[in-house]
C-alpha cells in the first residue's frame, strides 16, 4: 500500500554532517539536532530554547540521552550554548550553526534557460 505524499514542512540538513553523525553511531545526537534545528527554523532564527522535556515527548528518549547528545553536538560544533544551563537553572538557549546557502527564500539560477528553483526554499 503506497503512502500519501508528505505534506508537512521540510528542513535543510547538511548531508555530510548527517553522514558524519551516522558513521560515528551518534544516532541520538542526530535526532536531537534535527529537533533543535526544526524548532529554530520554525522560529525563523538560528536559535532555539526548546526544552529537554519537549524533545523527550517528541523522541521518546531519556533525559540523560538528550543531555549526552547536547554535549556531542557542542563538541562537534553543530550547536553552542548562548545562555542558561549549568548551575543557573535557567532555560538553555542554543545557537545552531547556520547552514551555508540557506536563507529561507527560494532562489533561481542566473541562467534563463533553466529557471527552476535550486534551493533555499521558503519555510
Amino acid at each position: 500500500m503506497p503512502h500519501d505524499s508528505f505534506n508537512s514542512r521540510w528542513m535543510p540538513l547538511p548531508i555530510q554532517a548527517r553522514l558524519d553523525l551516522l558513521k560515528s553511531k551518534r544516532y541520538a545526537a542526530l535526532i536531537v539536532w534535527e529537533s533543535l534545528l526544526c524548532d529554530a527554523l520554525k522560529n525563523k532564527t538560528w536559535q532555539t530554547s526548546l526544552p529537554t522535556s519537549a524533545i523527550q515527548k517528541e523522541t521518546r528518549m531519556s533525559q540523560p540521552t538528550i543531555l549526552k547528545a547536547y554535549q556531542e553536538l557542542i563538541d562537534a560544533g553543530y550547536i553552542r550554548v548562548i545562555s542558561g544551563g549549568g548551575a543557573t537553572r535557567k532555560k538553555i538557549t542554543f545557537g545552531i550553526t547556520p547552514i551555508e546557502h540557506f536563507t529561507g527564500k527560494p532562489t533561481t539560477t542566473a541562467d534563463n534557460k533553466d529557471s527552476k528553483p535550486v534551493g533555499d526554499w521558503e519555510l
